[in-house]
């Protein structure tokens, strides 16, 4: 790179830093953290990961016994007349009846086909999935947010390059006015010069219109007020990503659709077992401590007071369940296939759009490289059209048109930027890569 380019990048430079001066610059990396620890949805799947992980016990899966206590009291006043046998009658008129129970009984099942077994895995894939549900949303919020900021990133790239050219017409035009009163120009020339600098000045309010509004649509993506001023640095470069074999494979063993997809299929099949744990009898275990007392003032016992511990099998095997054992297995396997379906689908799709992504970044870089050399030679062709005119060597038109042909050259080279940096996003992101910090 010559040293005339090098004095023009700074001068781009210093228009960028004059013109977000006092503006607190907002690194991407800041900007993602802000957007997840703001996004209400992130806020909503972690307390449903709590949920999951709350419901992911061994007492929920049924291994833990049930124990319980009850007690009750009951009164009653009865009129009571009684005859007995031997010829002997007893009457009451009022007579009291007071009896009370107490229990403390624990029930265990023993055996219950293999349910509970399949159950604490279901539950233990429930958590697990549910904390992948919340990486893929944060991995989604972060991919958009990085999205956003590279477009707030080539907006603010425009501008300096449209500062840039009013600069360039602006000293083409005082050149042309040194000219006139030397009486070697026409007022045509400065007319000339002077609608340039009308148009790209009309431009870069048009433009600077797009950023300010891209940046209250970008606060709001990151959850803050609309107004919060910031800027962002004007600089777009690629990265070393992997070759398109490695980047495919790791989308297979990372894509967090796919993820969920494996976890489905394990759900599918644990529901599965849980559903054929019917096929077996289930063995409950009964273990108690029983305490009891009554009293009458009419009738055989005066009072009568029990108490001890009691204990019991209990075996059931269901004979006939309306067939809803064959529905749920049914069930469960059309669900898998579905799952084994849905994988293919979105295996091919990944396939195809990474190949796709790689090679349009493959040739973004190429342009790209391609563009800043137009650049240079773009600059040095400016710089000398306007030597030349202020020798009287060439028209205005010549340095007009160099001006333009070199803010077009640097307006591409940021679109292409950009370009290829959304390309390496979208691949990066295909492939489950990390995107803030995982």
């Amino acid at each position: 790179m010559n040293i005339l380019l090098k004095i023009r990048l700074l001068l781009v430079a210093g228009l960028a830093s004059g013109w977000a001066f006092g503006q607190p610059v907002l690194r991407m990396d800041e900007a993602v953290r802000i957007a997840l620890e703001n996004n209400f949805q992130v806020q909503i799947l972690r307390n449903n990961e709590t949920i999951a992980a709350n419901s992911n016990t061994y007492g929920n899966a049924g291994y833990l016994p049930r124990v319980s206590t009850t007690g009750t009291v009951s009164y009653s006043s009865n009129n009571t007349n009684q005859k007995f046998f031997s010829g002997d009658t007893r009457t009451g008129v009022g007579a009291g009846n007071t009896s009370a129970r107490g229990a403390l009984e624990a029930t265990w099942t023993a055996f219950d086909g293999f349910r509970m077994f399949a159950t604490k895995e279901r539950l233990e894939t429930l958590e697990s999935r549910s904390h992948i549900v919340t990486e893929q949303e944060m991995h989604g919020i972060a991919t958009d947010v990085q999205l956003a900021y590279y477009e707030l990133v080539r907006i603010q790239q425009q501008i300096s390059i449209t500062k840039s050219s009013i600069e360039l017409n602006q000293s083409l035009r005082d050149l042309a006015s040194g000219r006139l009163r030397l009486g070697a120009g026409t007022e045509l020339e400065v007319l000339q010069a002077t609608n340039a600098v009308n148009a790209d000045s009309s431009a870069l309010l048009t433009r600077e219109d797009q950023l300010d509004q891209a940046k209250m649509a970008f606060n709001l993506l990151l959850g803050r007020e609309a107004g919060i001023a910031f800027s962002v640095p004007e600089v777009i470069e690629p990265v070393a990503l992997p070759a398109l074999d490695a980047l495919t494979q790791q989308a297979m063993d990372r894509n967090y659709q796919l993820s969920l997809l494996n976890m489905d299929e394990r759900l599918a099949a644990l529901s599965i077992k849980e559903a054929k744990a019917d096929l077996y009898p289930r063995l409950n275990l009964n273990l108690g401590y029983t305490f009891s007392y009554s009293r009458a003032e009419v009738g055989f016992l005066l009072s009568n007071r029990t108490f001890g511990p009691t204990g019991g099998v209990t075996l059931t095997y269901d004979l006939f369940t309306g067939r809803n054992l064959k529905k749920d297995i049914a069930n469960a396997n059309l669900f898998q296939e579905n799952i084994k379906l849905s994988r293919q689908d979105i295996t091919l799709n990944i396939r195809s759009t990474m190949a796709q992504l790689f090679q349009q970044y493959q040739g973004l870089l190429q342009v790209r490289e391609l563009e800043l050399k137009n650049v240079e030679t773009a600059t040095r062709n400016t710089e000398l059209a306007r030597q030349l005119y202020q020798a009287g060597r060439a028209t205005d038109y010549a340095v007009r048109e160099a001006i333009l042909q070199e803010t077009q050259v640097r307006d591409r080279l940021s679109d292409y930027s950009f370009r290829m940096k959304m390309a390496e996003l979208h691949m990066k992101s295909l492939a489950g890569m990390p995107m803030f910090g995982e």
